[in-house]
């Protein structure tokens, strides 16, 4: 039995009862009321008809709900399964039936006409409001605040009993190259990932952290549990909105901020600007995707404050590594790796490489996921027998232990005429161009090279570039293998819900583009 976060802002609760825990909006919920909210809404659960292998699906924006329900469920000990509202109706109707969810707290803006068939075959609404008259069943369908209220409070007894194998949270990845796949983790997992993070950036009650990441991806879930478990307060936003967030950051004194690299670029052209206070802020914390080099410097220089940069992924619950706030940023490097996670860098072979040397990611440890939900033949692939998860990721290690995202992917590495090109270091020159808003490169299938190198460009807002003029640029400062063959422009580049470049979808588009051309 778990119950980690539920004791962390239980004490929380009891030596700083009124101080707060989440800002959403206009509300405010302090550790005591959370404490209370979260007791009451596992003890609602007694309430429902869960079988064994019952679960709860979250889907939700960014709000008060969303935690309590969160935290309840661990205390409760029934599994959640977060969905991204991103997803297409396809997606959510797959993981729904894969993670056998029959349970929903659901915000009613999802719920529209053309949804109520798929809303109506859980078993129980739960809604963050009050939903819209479109035919659900009047039964099944409950308000979180009345749900709340006709509940007694439930202080962890007694649990739920489920099914053996089944995980305290199943989070599914996006999905971009096929049907999005479950990722098993437990409270356990969490805690141990908050603690190590916590060992690197030592977060105060008295913290206050933006909260634009979505709660239900690892890096949001990771942030939210930190802050609480330090007992510091969380100001969500429902969505990125590089206005709002810097808003939102003089409005309530925010110290931190975490963020991915693509929101950066637009917070850094309006702090030029002059128009926001944001001299509260402390930290920002950079994850998801490489963080340019130039980005960092005008992040930092900008907005007069230090960047960590950190790596993980959804399956290692998620981070592995941070730059630390003692020793503040350094260029290109996402930090030393948290304590008790064990890593090593491998050739192709499966062999460690000499310090220094680039080769894939491997980790093990107390954070990584015992395997994907139902998928035997992929967990075969990316577990090895004695326990080290393969990242699929490039990187080194310095003399000091910190680690470095080389090349990125590796399935995103470019083989142009026999040569090995990362993308990462393509973006990292592009983005120091003074017209480039945003940079992102990608390989394109082609007959004699094997495999041509396509540069897709974002402009900032009243600037002008030509093919010509980038290459030559390229030219001066890449080797010749490494320059690009074609740049193609975009008002906008295809992310996901954290603002991820999605280069699977990039890649298609731009063969799309190029066979048509």
């Amino acid at each position: 039995m778990a119950l980690e976060f539920y004791r962390f802002i239980k004490t929380h609760a009891q030596a700083q009862p009124d101080h707060p825990a989440i800002i959403d909006g206009e509300a405010t919920v302090t550790y005591a009321q959370l404490v209370d909210q979260v007791e009451r809404f596992a003890g609602g659960l007694d309430s429902l008809s869960i079988s064994p292998d019952g679960k709860l699906g979250l889907l939700c924006l960014n709000q008060k709900e969303y935690l309590i329900a969160f935290l309840g469920a661990l205390l409760k000990g029934l599994p959640v399964v977060p969905y991204n509202f991103m997803l297409t109706p396809e997606d959510l109707i797959y993981i729904t039936r894969d993670a056998g969810v029959d349970h929903l707290v659901v915000n009613p803006v999802f719920i529209k006409p053309e949804t109520v068939p798929f809303f109506s075959k859980f078993k129980v609404l739960i809604t963050t409001s009050p939903a819209p008259d479109l035919g659900l069943p009047v039964e099944g369908t409950v308000p979180f605040d009345n749900f709340l209220r006709s509940a007694q409070p439930d202080k962890a007894q007694p649990r739920h009993s489920r099914a053996e194998g089944i995980p305290d949270v199943i989070m599914y990845t996006s999905g971009t190259t096929a049907k999005p796949k479950g990722v098993m983790l437990n409270e356990s997992m969490f805690d141990a990932n908050s603690k190590g993070v916590e060992a690197h950036l030592p977060f105060q009650p008295e913290d206050r952290a933006i909260m634009a990441l979505p709660l239900f991806h690892s890096f949001g879930n990771m942030i939210a549990l930190l802050i609480l478990r330090v007992g510091g307060t969380l100001i969500l936003l429902p969505q990125f909105q590089p206005k709002a967030i810097l808003t939102t950051i003089d409005r309530h004194q925010a110290t931190v901020l975490p963020l991915v690299p693509t929101i950066y670029s637009f917070l850094v052209q309006l702090v030029a600007r002059g128009e926001y206070n944001i001299s509260s802020l402390r930290y920002c914390i950079s994850g998801g995707a490489a963080l340019p080099h130039a980005m960092l410097h005008k992040v930092e220089d900008l907005m007069k404050v230090t960047v960590l940069e950190g790596y993980g992924l959804t399956e290692t619950s998620p981070v592995i590594s941070v730059n630390t706030i003692k020793e503040g940023s350094l260029v290109g490097s996402v930090g030393p790796v948290l304590p008790d996670v064990e890593l090593k860098i491998v050739n192709e072979q499966g062999q460690a490489v000499p310090q220094g040397d680039v080769g894939e990611i491997f980790v093990k440890g107390a954070t990584v996921m015992p395997g994907y939900w139902k998928l035997p033949e992929e967990n075969r692939e990316v577990l090895t027998t004695d326990g080290w998860f393969k990242t699929g990721d490039l990187g080194h290690l310095d003399e000091q232990g910190r680690l470095y995202i080389s090349a990125g992917s590796k399935k995103d590495l470019i083989i142009r005429a026999g040569e090995n090109v990362a993308p990462l270091a393509i973006e990292n020159i592009l983005i120091n161009h003074p017209a480039i808003l945003e940079a992102a490169a990608v390989g394109i299938p082609h007959q004699r090279l094997g495999e041509q190198v396509v540069a897709c460009i974002v402009l900032k807002e009243g600037y002008q570039a030509v093919e010509s003029e980038l290459k030559k640029y390229c030219q001066e400062k890449l080797p010749p293998f490494s320059v690009p063959d074609h740049f193609q422009f975009y008002e906008t580049l295809p992310k996901n819900p954290v603002g991820k470049i999605l280069k699977t979808q990039l890649r298609e588009e731009v063969r799309a583009a190029l066979n048509s051309a």
